[in-house]
């Protein structure tokens, strides 16, 4: 046998093998954890879509809430407003025809509650045949007439009027007691998803950090440019009104010429609107610099342009006037989900300037246009 210590060609020839046979296994190594690696970054990525899908949907659901229970709010304290009128239209009924009751006899209190002759003044007044009835007739009639009623019928109205009163009131009572539940029952629905929200949220930011930002900031630019486009594609599609095609026979016809045209106070809107991005979300609130929801904000931006309307999304929607979405120009309120519950101000390009929810501040957003249901023109 040679001796590897006098042969240096053999001693060249092993290390060859040694160094390929390195090579083969480290080849044969990466071989096998390339997939895991690959599998792992997958998952990876997998894990950060499903974290922003989580919080995108978190996060609408948190926003229709909060917006559910600022509109039954406002609505509440609407119809307790209502409530204080009725009960003061009924106080004023109750004066007018009181000194009247004062001064009739029983019979004419029967009749006041429904019953005597009729159940009314009109039959209490008809005649009689006792002796004295042409007497009580004269007597009460002037009576009547004192009191500011030139007929017996509109005495009769006058009575129909306060009963309408006291049914409508009861209504508005038992209708203020539900939406005094409903109300409590949203709050903690609507504190409840909150909660979930920002707990999900910390949890998202902790175990992902910038790969979570990364994933949300690359959707942002994603949308806005989808918005961008079908913004330019609705400018492309401004017609006549007329369907010029079957399939457009079922689309609704109109005049573009009744549409509102865009006056420079929607400049000043939109101005404002812009000068509050940054400014906390806070429900209830129009506040400048301080907090806004979204009706809030859009109540603001229009309010510096000189128009009132009104802190609610549903209502902004109803006060109009309404356009065709693909006429929509900046200044103008867009509108989403049915029933409405948040509204945003188009600043054009497929943008918009909004209050999108809890945890969060006044920002531009891409307008995502299939979930758009109506545009407004203030103005």
């Amino acid at each position: 046998m040679l001796s590897l210590r006098t042969s240096p060609r053999l001693r060249r020839m092993a290390a060859q093998v040694l160094v390929s046979a390195m090579l083969l296994g480290t080849v044969g190594v990466v071989a096998v954890e390339r997939p895991a690696a690959a599998d792992s970054v997958d998952d990876a990525k997998r894990r950060v879509r499903q974290m922003a899908d989580q919080l995108e949907a978190a996060e609408a659901e948190a926003d229709r809430l909060s917006e559910e229970l600022a509109i039954a709010t406002d609505d509440k304290a609407q119809l307790e407003v209502s409530i204080a009128q009725t009960e003061a239209d009924i106080a004023v009924k109750q004066t007018e025809l009181g000194g009247l009751q004062t001064q009739m006899s029983d019979l004419a209190v029967e009749a006041f509650v429904g019953g005597g002759r009729g159940g009314s003044i009109t039959g209490l007044l008809a005649p009689g045949g006792g002796p004295n009835e042409s007497v009580q007739k004269q007597s009460l009639t002037e009576i009547a007439l004192n009191v500011g009623f030139a007929t017996t019928d509109e005495l009769d109205s006058a009575i129909t009027d306060l009963a309408q009163l006291t049914d409508q009131l009861t209504k508005q009572k038992n209708q203020a007691e539900d939406l005094a539940k409903n109300i409590v029952g949203l709050q903690e629905k609507t504190d409840k998803e909150i909660s979930k929200y920002t707990k999900l949220k910390a949890k998202a930011e902790k175990e992902l950090g910038k790969a979570l930002s990364d994933e949300r900031a690359r959707r942002a630019a994603a949308a806005a440019a989808a918005a961008r486009a079908q913004a330019a594609a609705f400018l492309a599609a401004r017609g006549d009104g007329v369907p010029n095609s079957p399939s457009e026979a079922a689309k609704k016809v109109f005049d573009p010429s009744s549409i509102p045209s865009t006056s420079s106070r929607a400049a000043i809107a939109v101005a404002a609107a812009k000068s509050q991005v940054g400014v906390p979300y806070v429900k209830f609130m129009a506040k400048e610099g301080v907090g806004f929801d979204c009706s809030g904000l859009t109540t603001f931006a229009w309010q510096q342009a000189g128009v009132s309307l009104p802190h609610q999304s549903r209502a902004q929607f109803g006060q109009g006037p309404q356009i065709p979405t693909e006429y929509i120009e900046p200044g103008d309120l867009v509108y989403f989900h049915n029933p409405i519950s948040h509204v945003g101000i188009y600043i054009g390009g497929g943008m918009m300037v909004d209050a999108p929810g809890v945890g969060r501040t006044v920002r531009y957003a891409a307008v995502t246009w299939d979930k758009v249901v109506g545009v407004t023109r203030p103005g």
